[in-house]
């Protein structure tokens, strides 16, 4: 039997931060899909259209993806594995376009805002569009004097932009989190993480007596967030992810006792950890045009 075709579906245009993830964990010759929202990932994952979805999670500068949370939540999927990608913006525009010229540069408004200190000292008007690699895109087909855009420089050879600027960002510690979503449990890695979502009972103490199933059998805790439940005003739920694996003994101890001391437990899935980035080097000093 030939091997399976692997197939991944993303949130987003080709070129976007997305499609880099999904090839930088997978390879460069794996099948993508691009989605219009996060909801077309679960769809095509469970109508076998894809093999996985690549999800993002969590950003180090915006926080939590609280929609993509919210999807997780409702469906049954498990978390294959995760990728830290560090986000660096281009600034791009069709080839023979000079720096100098530029006045304008489209992109998405969370990509604007990372770039604005650079853009202002540049003279560069910020203009808001729906996605970073749609800005690309679009600037591709219908070209206008004097107009950049700001995206990946995935999204720079995939529309045949030529990049004026690397690294426009104004800081250089922006990194997006996602996740791999599946039908099937993964291997186990050399290390491991455990992602959960869990309610507790409206009584006194309640998280603590949770959270005390995780420090009683030693395990790590690497992330907590609560949110609002939407069908149940002034209750929460709570995103926990920690180290180690649900087939380690201890873990499986933990999560007996968190089943029993919360109301409700999703077990999101146990996968193999990525390597955090502590730190990167600054990006090189941007040269204004003259």
């Amino acid at each position: 039997m030939g091997k399976e075709r692997i197939v991944v579906a993303f949130q987003g245009e080709p070129g976007s931060y997305s499609e880099k993830a999904t090839r930088d964990y997978f390879g460069d010759s794996v099948a993508t899909m691009p989605c219009r929202n996060f909801a077309g990932i679960f769809a095509a994952i469970h109508e076998e259209r894809a093999t996985y979805g690549m999800l993002p999670v969590e950003n180090s500068l915006a926080g939590t993806v609280v929609p993509a949370y919210d999807l997780l939540i409702d469906h049954d999927l498990r978390v294959q594995g995760e990728i830290i990608v560090r986000i660096e913006h281009c600034l791009m525009a069709p080839a023979g376009t000079d720096l100098k010229d530029i006045k304008r540069a489209r992109s998405h408004h969370q990509a604007l805002a990372q770039c604005e200190n650079n853009l202002k000292r540049l003279g560069i008007q910020a203009i808001d569009h729906y996605d970073t690699a749609g800005a690309a895109r679009d600037l591709s087909n219908r070209p206008e004097p004097g107009t950049a855009a700001i995206a990946s420089a995935l999204a720079a050879e995939t529309y045949n932009l030529e990049i004026l600027i690397q690294n426009l960002e104004d800081l250089d510690v922006n990194f997006t989190r996602f996740f791999i979503l599946g039908r099937m449990d993964p291997p186990r890695g050399e290390k491991n993480k455990t992602s959960i979502i869990f309610t507790t009972r409206h009584v006194p103490g309640a998280l603590f007596s949770v959270m005390g199933e995780l420090a009683k059998h030693e395990l790590n805790l690497t992330k907590i967030e609560s949110r609002p439940r939407r069908n149940r005003p002034w209750h929460y739920l709570f995103y926990v992810d920690f180290e180690g694996h649900e087939d380690d003994e201890g873990v499986r101890q933990a999560l007996l006792g968190i089943l029993k001391q919360s109301s409700m437990l999703k077990v999101l899935g146990s996968y193999p950890a990525a390597e955090y980035p502590l730190r990167v080097e600054p990006p090189e000093e941007i040269i204004e045009p003259k």
